[in-house]
């Protein structure tokens, strides 16, 4: 399904089941009040159109109120890609509400890569398989650099499937190899719920990041509640976090770049 136009447009009530992507595209559009299952890429995807197109930009969509189950690729995704040359628009000011994603059999739950101001607000993710349930940072070498957004009040359970290094909340950056060479991830998690991660509650690697975290609770991960991985570089505020439930053995915050990633708070 392909939602796009200079214009403002309105998806309400809609079913939608075994199709690729709901693609939305453009200004000013609103998904609403719908559902899909089973589907063979993402549920919801906010997007730039990956083109040039003026049309297609991604300006102010909002995504609110909407279901998905069995995802074949992220449930709830806001993707910005800057194309090979670097030449597509910048992504902005969409909006992923009150949405439920259930058991997305590839990806993540939840997905920002790339934009700018960004907002996931009171979101539910349960029982991811692969990834996780909340990936931020940008999309492969051509995409975007996250500028900014505010993750707020989600309820987030399980996430770090199968596949690979995943974790309840995965934050990175662009790779050495991207368009944007020395742009950070700039993101702030407030009063997020993270419950059940079967490896790190949130989980920050790569290199550039810049990461506020506020009353957040992280509860029962498999590992630690939150680990830096060797190699970040950037900041963390860290204020008010609850983590609890820990393994034997675990550690509340783990920082493998103390000389590089600079947390306070």
């Amino acid at each position: 399904f392909n939602a796009s136009g200079a214009g403002g447009w309105l998806l309400d009530r809609i079913w939608t089941r075994h199709i690729d992507a709901n693609w939305l595209s453009g200004t000013g559009g609103i998904a609403r009040n719908s559902r899909t299952a089973d589907s063979y890429g993402d549920g919801f995807n906010i997007n730039n159109g990956n083109t040039k197109n003026p049309d297609k930009l991604g300006l102010n969509i909002t995504v609110q109120n909407n279901f998905a189950r069995g995802t074949g690729d992220d449930s709830f995704a806001v993707y910005s890609d800057a194309g090979a040359a670097g030449t597509n628009g910048q992504l902005s000011g969409a909006k992923v509400l009150n949405n439920t994603a259930i058991a997305p059999w590839w990806a993540n739950g939840l997905r920002i890569a790339g934009g700018r101001d960004i907002e996931m607000k009171n979101n539910l993710v349960n029982s991811v398989s692969s990834n996780s349930a909340l990936d931020i940072g940008v999309f492969g070498d051509t995409g975007h650099p996250l500028e900014s957004a505010t993750v707020s009040g989600n309820v987030l359970l399980g996430g770090g499937g199968w596949n690979g290094v995943r974790h309840g909340v995965r934050i990175s950056s662009p790779t050495s190899t991207s368009l944007y060479p020395e742009a950070y991830t700039n993101v702030t998690l407030t009063n997020n719920i993270l419950r059940g991660a079967l490896r790190a509650g949130i989980y920050i690697d790569l290199t550039r990041v810049n990461a506020t975290l506020k009353k957040n609770t992280i509860d029962g991960p498999a590992t630690q509640g939150i680990w830096i991985t060797s190699g970040v570089t950037g900041t963390g505020s860290f204020t008010g976090n609850t983590v609890r439930n820990l393994r034997p053995g675990q550690d509340a915050t783990r920082n493998d770049s103390a000389s590089t990633f600079k947390i306070t708070g």
